[in-house]
């Protein structure tokens, strides 16, 4: 019987505890969405596949085009300090041409005058913490960590082959995030995530304008970065793409009610 009753007693401290935890994080956090898109500028995209493959541009060689583009990201702020969110961003280049010289990829020599056509994606899925170091009345900055899974590749195809080299790969990234209020309206937003090694790195940068129409809901227009690649054995990738974009972010009111 004292030990049921110490059972019951540990697992009432238990849902105790869960119970304040939860009714702090509803009653702190500000969850939030935002919606990016406009459009993107190849200005550099090298590509080469296999021990002995062709070094190829997808800018110099084709008629990259310009795209449209689309980012999700939905998170909250907890406590006015952590950032939390999840990103997801499609990212897709098909292009056809023919090219003047033979491409050897992924084994495969894909002969010129033969009309190609060349699909580069890269679809980027982050979670991002971000914890403010600073607050001031017109001014925040907050240091992180984001967990990055990229699913991305190179295809080509003509009449004669089809060869792919889509992977699926995972990165850390350090981010930074900062705020200027130039008024009660109108602000400055930077947000930057990248790591760089000797073989490789992965740079996402953007700098924007911010207007709120309401307390809710706030436009931004900027400019985007995102450069890198990986200089491998048998792979070799780097980009260099520009974004013009826009966005809408709306926030959630807080649960002010008392736990």
């Amino acid at each position: 019987m004292n030990h049921l009753i110490s059972k019951l007693a540990f697992q009432s401290r238990y849902w105790i505890i869960f119970i304040c935890l939860n009714s702090n994080l509803t009653t702190n956090a500000q969850p939030f969405v935002n919606l990016e898109s406009g459009a993107c500028f190849t200005d550099m995209n090298d590509i080469r596949n296999g021990n002995n493959g062709t070094l190829f541009s997808l800018k110099n060689d084709f008629q990259t085009p310009v795209i449209p583009f689309l980012r999700l990201r939905a998170g909250y702020l907890l406590n006015g300090k952590n950032h939390f969110s999840f990103l997801y961003a499609p990212l897709k280049i098909a292009e056809t041409g023919t090219i003047p010289e033979d491409i050897l990829f992924d084994g495969k020599n894909f002969k010129a005058n033969i009309p190609i056509e060349v699909i580069y994606k890269f679809n980027s899925y982050r979670f991002t913490y971000n914890r403010r170091i600073i607050i001031k009345n017109n001014f925040k900055f907050g240091l992180g960590l984001s967990a990055k899974i990229r699913d991305a590749g190179v295809s080509l195809k003509n009449s004669e082959h089809l060869r792919e080299n889509f992977s699926i790969g995972f990165a850390p990234l350090i981010n930074l995030i900062a705020n200027w209020e130039i008024s009660q309206k109108m602000g400055v937003d930077f947000f930057g995530e990248g790591i760089a090694a000797t073989k490789g790195r992965a740079i996402d940068l953007s700098l924007s304008g911010r207007y709120r129409f309401s307390k809710n809901l706030q436009g931004n227009i900027g400019y985007r970065l995102l450069e890198g690649g990986a200089n491998g054995t048998y792979r070799y990738n780097f980009i260099q793409l520009h974004f013009i974009f826009v966005s809408l972010n709306y926030s959630f009111n807080k649960n002010n009610k008392e736990p």
